[in-house]
């Protein structure tokens, strides 16, 4: 046993470990409700252009039943989100939930302004996008990459900042889905709508920021050649040059 009892020891364990350490560790929790994640989870679908304005979102029994909830939480996540104007409810044979605004769902959705704390969310962002490249370049299929090839041509051609934003989220995404690991897709999507959001919020900023360089081309690449070390490398270095763009643009 060892001496001093358990007192004893937390002592001697706190005193081993960084201070940042023992922070994470401590960290406030805050779980959200049923309802919270219901309408976080749509939030991040207009966010990334996943449903785009007009769209109708599938019957509220169709959407519990696909997220595994009750129908009472999800009609509370859509009066929720009625209420911060991103959906408008139809009543009648055609009726429905649809996408009212994406730019409120962008503006509401963003994180700190903070460029330290920017920089922060978007290495970590880059980190797992990095890694998922890696594990896509062993397992894309050569229909997904048809799908990237087709939309680094759209990207290319886009008519506006937000088309252009829209579909590298997609091309983004696609990668994440290619990685075969849900897990990894699901905390991509949520970095990637807030980090997105919090760009777009930034004063001043247009969507997408010019970077110099076909980042695209140089990840699908790699993709395409099955190289997972230069789709990672690629990858990063595309999260590090947009990132120093969005913060030469901030105000």
């Amino acid at each position: 046993m060892v001496p001093g009892g358990m007192g004893a020891r937390e002592a001697e364990i706190h005193g081993d470990e960084p201070m940042y350490v023992r922070d994470a560790v401590f960290e406030p929790i805050d779980t959200p409700t049923a309802v919270d994640e219901v309408a976080r989870r749509i939030r991040q679908a207009i966010v990334l252009g996943v449903l785009r304005d007009g769209d109708r979102l599938p019957a509220e029994t169709e959407l519990a039943k696909r997220i595994g909830v009750g129908v009472m939480t999800v009609r509370a996540a859509l009066s929720e989100l009625r209420a911060d104007g991103l959906l408008v409810t139809h009543r009648g044979r055609l009726g429905g939930s649809f996408v009212a605004s994406s730019d409120r769902a962008l503006i509401a959705g963003g994180g700190s302004e903070d460029p330290a704390e920017l920089r922060r969310q978007a290495e970590i962002l880059g980190g797992l996008e990095a890694l998922a490249a890696r594990l896509a370049a062993d397992r894309i299929t050569p229909e997904e990459v048809g799908v990237l090839e087709d939309l680094a041509r759209e990207i290319a051609a886009a008519r506006s900042p937000r088309e252009e934003g829209l579909l590298n989220n997609r091309f983004h995404l696609t990668i994440a889905a290619a990685s075969g690991n849900r897990d990894l897709v699901a905390e991509i999507s949520a970095r990637r709508a807030e980090l997105y959001s919090t760009v777009f919020a930034i004063s001043g900023l247009r969507l997408p920021i010019e970077v110099d360089g076909e980042p695209h081309a140089e990840i699908l690449r790699a993709l395409a050649a099955r190289d997972g070390a230069a789709g990672a490398e690629a990858m990063w270095e595309h999260h590090r040059s947009t990132l120093e763009a969005v913060l030469r643009a901030a105000p």
